[in-house]
């Protein structure tokens, strides 16, 4: 293979590279042999530092000291067994070992003699076989057994390869999709809203964001475009545009983004007397009536085509509010104002609604009092799928759905299960109490003297646990000057 051909030779060893260009009479005759056998292939040595060289440093690690081999098979019990037993298809022979000087208890039963390897090499040769390419349960079973043999390794082996943390950080094999959840139904109009962040966009008259809003009860949304994504601009908006049209929401549902889970955003919410919920990490269908609404948004700013797309938002959105939703069979204008809005290309006026009078406001008060809410339609006919594991499992794999470079593992973890509930899993990752969604996880597999007893599964769950998790951040402590301030785990008790 590497006879007649060019190639280098990288080394941590740098004293090799001038070993061809130093005096011979430096060298004793056998480095002499050694260089002479060397040269016959190439002459272009090249250093490489320590930490870069993986591949000698893999095949450095495969050596098995058959001599310790050979004596733990004189002491293994497993073997002693097999030696008396007349009734087992393994023919054990004793075969010189060719890199070492040593005789080897080897099974003859098939064409290529296998040793029979004592208990206390039986993981280190997985390990060395396995940690090549980390094969599959079928493949490193084959790999193994046509070199190796001991009695149940088919299923020590199915264990190992599932436990494998490596493999299991690295391989993708069914994705966890739990059914979708549901929220409590709002008891009136504006009291349950959703909020989210469109953006950046090109810029377009200073703007370069939208602030989204939509009501639970209505549908009723609202977009607002703003310069930034501070949160000052946010609650700024929320204030002039919603607040004084619909008055203050109850409930306020957005993900986790950093201006809506700032300071300033919680004294906002606190003061208007609104409960903040949050939904959990990389989970936008936790918050997905107003992610459904970003796409008919954009997808109606795209069909202008113009650039200019803040210009275009007012007459965007009486489009939405105008359309009638299948699931509430009205528009989200009837619900707010009782009646249809008037569009630029009505040429009749239809409404027979009589003189403004206190009859006819106490019958319009009295009709939307009965209206009810309607629940969300789900979509989608996906399969949900749950690996029974998953229920029990002391420890869990988190799936990374940020953007990543390539050939990063997909997992994280082991990471300890703290407690579980029908959509989330709070995890202890590096010290920290963590909630996210189910969908983002799948059971870890561990050695049997790694794996601590599961927490107990929580029932009768609260409508708001289904997506969200309000109370997963670490304790604050305001200083003497007003800051909010986070301190280390290990100073915590010391703190009063």
């Amino acid at each position: 293979m590497l006879e007649g051909r060019e190639f280098q030779i990288y080394t941590d060893q740098k004293p090799l590279i001038y070993a061809f260009k130093q005096n011979p009479d430096k060298c004793s005759p056998r480095q002499l042999r050694h260089l002479d056998f060397i040269s016959q292939y190439s002459t272009d040595i090249r250093h490489v530092q320590g930490s870069q060289n993986i591949v000698a440093d893999a095949l450095i690690n495969l050596m098995i000291n058959f001599k310790e081999f050979a004596r733990a098979q004189k002491d293994d019990s497993d073997i002693q067994k097999f030696l008396h037993n007349d009734a087992s298809s393994l023919q054990l022979e004793l075969k010189p070992c060719q890199t070492s000087n040593c005789n080897l208890l080897c099974d003859t039963s098939t064409e290529v003699p296998r040793p029979f390897v004592p208990t206390s090499f039986r993981k280190l040769i997985f390990d060395h076989l396995h940690n090549l390419a980390h094969p599959g349960i079928a493949a490193s079973t084959k790999l193994i057994s046509a070199r190796y043999v001991w009695p149940g390794m088919k299923h020590q082996i199915k264990q190992w390869v599932r436990c494998c943390e490596s493999c299991q950080r690295s391989k993708i094999q069914r994705h966890t999709k739990t059914p979708l959840g549901t929220f409590s139904l709002p008891d009136a109009r504006f009291t349950h809203i959703h909020i989210d962040i469109v953006g950046p966009l090109p810029p377009s008259e200073g703007q370069i964001y939208l602030l989204t809003i939509i009501d639970r009860f209505s549908r009723w949304p609202e977009a607002i475009p703003i310069p930034d994504m501070r949160a000052k601009s946010i609650c700024r908006a929320i204030f002039d545009t919603w607040i004084s049209r619909f008055g203050c929401p109850s409930v306020v549902t957005s993900d986790q983004g950093s201006q809506l889970r700032s300071s300033m955003f919680v004294e906002f919410t606190r003061m208007l007397g609104t409960q903040k919920i949050k939904t959990t990490p990389y989970h936008p269908i936790s918050n997905g009536i107003v992610e459904r609404f970003h796409r008919h948004l954009k997808s109606a700013i795209k069909a202008h085509e113009n650039e200019k797309w803040s210009e275009l938002i007012p007459i965007i959105l009486l489009g939405i509010r105008t359309a009638v939703k299948e699931d509430l069979q009205s528009s989200c204008s009837e619900l707010v104002y009782g009646t249809t809005l008037r569009l630029p290309c009505d040429m009749i006026d239809v409404s027979d609604i009589s003189p403004c009078d206190i009859e006819f406001i106490t019958d319009l008060c009295h009709r939307m009092q009965q209206l009810n809410p309607v629940a969300t339609s789900a979509h989608c006919t996906d399969r949900f799928y749950i690996h029974p594991s998953l229920k029990s499992s002391s420890h869990i794999f988190l799936r990374v759905d940020r953007v990543q470079p390539p050939l990063r593992q997909p997992y994280t973890g082991p990471h300890k299960v703290l407690c579980r509930t029908e959509k989330t899993i709070t995890i202890d990752i590096n010290g920290r109490k963590t909630t996210v969604s189910l969908d983002r996880v799948k059971p870890a597999h561990l050695l049997p003297e790694t794996v601590l007893s599961p927490p107990p599964v929580i029932k009768n769950l609260k409508s708001t646990d289904v997506h969200t998790s309000k109370n997963d951040e670490p304790p604050t402590y305001v200083t003497r000057s007003g800051r909010r301030v986070h301190f280390p785990k290990k100073l915590t008790t010391y703190i009063t």
